[in-house]
């Protein structure tokens, strides 16, 4: 079983599971890439990249699980924590 949730970053599972804990509420705000099955989402959501990359999608925590809101368990949405820009 894969982890719900580590220092960077929060899985939608965990989300779904136990929306109303400390830990989710504690990425309000927070700037994340948003991660599934096949890799990190480029900007706008066209196409795949690495996270860290120059052209991954760097939003919001709340507009990122909106984003994904429609995907299923089978996409391993993953919301990863953004590096901040140097």
């Amino acid at each position: 079983m894969s982890r719900l949730f580590g220092p960077d970053f929060v899985t939608q599972k965990y989300l779904r599971r136990y929306p109303n804990s400390q830990r989710a509420k504690s990425w309000a705000g927070v700037m994340v890439h948003i991660q599934t099955e096949n890799g990190v989402w480029r900007t706008g959501g066209h196409g795949y990249t690495w996270a860290g990359k120059p052209d991954a999608w760097i939003i919001p925590f709340e507009d990122a699980v909106r984003q994904i809101d429609h995907c299923g368990p089978e996409k391993m949405g993953k919301f990863i924590r953004a590096a901040a820009a140097a």
